[in-house]
């Protein structure tokens, strides 16, 4: 019998070997380069904070000072205190950091026309359907 679980942490093995392949061309972890993404995506539109940083990629708040810590260190963020709220410190992206941003939207632009062009796109839209209807439900079951 083929379990769920183990198929999912297959395909996200797959995906994260492929990222870190990359990130590494450009000197960076694959998760740095998810944050980085990430950074470059939401960071216009409202300031980023650490726990949303915690929310959006689901670590828990340790794992999250220490990549955020580690990405200071190489200069690819900085932290600026909220001048509304001093106890928070929005992240900004590094000059640094904001020369890497055009290889790694493409990587990712590439990466999800790949999926697409594998899955089909009516698949694909079914399929992140319905994980996100599966993470809702486990997370909610962990809750109780």
């Amino acid at each position: 019998m083929e379990r769920l679980g183990l198929a999912l942490q297959r395909v996200q093995n797959t995906f994260n070997r492929n990222v870190d392949h990359f990130a590494r061309s450009l000197g960076l972890t694959g998760t740095q380069m998810l944050i980085i993404e990430y950074l470059t995506s939401f960071s216009t539109k409202q300031p980023i904070y650490q726990k949303d940083i915690e929310h959006e990629f689901n670590i828990r708040k340790s794992t999250a000072t220490n990549i955020l810590h580690l990405m200071e260190q190489k200069n690819l963020i900085r932290k600026e205190v909220n001048s509304q709220d001093t106890r928070y410190k929005v992240i900004r992206l590094t000059v640094k950091a904001v020369k890497l941003e055009k290889e790694i939207t493409n990587y990712f632009i590439a990466s999800e026309q790949e999926t697409e062009k594998i899955l089909g796109s009516d698949t694909k839209k079914k399929l992140l359907a319905n994980l996100a209807k599966l993470d809702s439900a486990l997370s909610d079951n962990k809750k109780h």
